[in-house]
């Protein structure tokens, strides 16, 4: 009984990897990255099993109606621009990884003040941990989980220092590869 199993695991995974793609050096793909305020990710991979993911977005807050006397209207803004670097496991359809990744973030609060704030500066840390599955040869959906350092930055209006945060994020990825 024991063999039968052994020879039934067996075929079952030379049968998965021969499905599977085994080469994705110079692949390179663009999509989303998280769902609550998407980022534009640009994936590329060096080889096999190490990858680069060049992360961008933004959003934009406009406050509606007019400033009320004396008051200012201020336009929102949240930038963010990242980089990190991946190791694949796997080269098949499920391709579980890990890595680090840096985040930059400036914000500026939208709304109506007396004094316009100045924007918020932050750096991110983290180590990833994630899974790309490749759907067809060109799409691929993927979870990955963060755990790092959000360093919120001092700023002169009003007069704040420096604070260090932990945090965890759970993100959702989907891409589609030209190549």
């Amino acid at each position: 009984m024991k063999k039968y199993v052994l020879t039934l695991v067996l075929t079952t995974l030379l049968a998965a990897a021969s499905f599977a793609q085994t080469d994705k050096t110079g692949k390179f793909g663009i999509g989303i990255d998280d769902v609550n305020s998407p980022n534009l990710a640009v994936k590329y991979f060096f080889n096999d099993k190490v990858a680069s993911e060049f992360l961008v977005g933004f959003n934009l807050y406009s406050p509606g109606g007019d400033a009320p006397a004396g008051y200012t209207k201020v336009t929102g803004t949240d930038f963010r621009v990242g980089l990190s670097l991946l190791y694949h496991f796997s080269t098949g359809d499920f391709s579980p990884y890990v890595g680090v990744d840096g985040l930059f973030e400036t914000n500026k609060a939208g709304g109506f003040y007396s004094i316009e704030p100045d924007a918020k500066n932050s750096v991110q840390a983290n180590l990833v941990l994630g899974g790309e599955y490749f759907i067809a040869k060109q799409f691929s959906v993927g979870l990955k989980e963060k755990l790092g350092a959000d360093i919120k930055l001092s700023r002169d209006v009003p007069k704040e220092e420096t604070d260090v945060y932990m945090n965890t994020s759970t993100v959702v990825t989907a891409r589609f590869y030209f190549n």
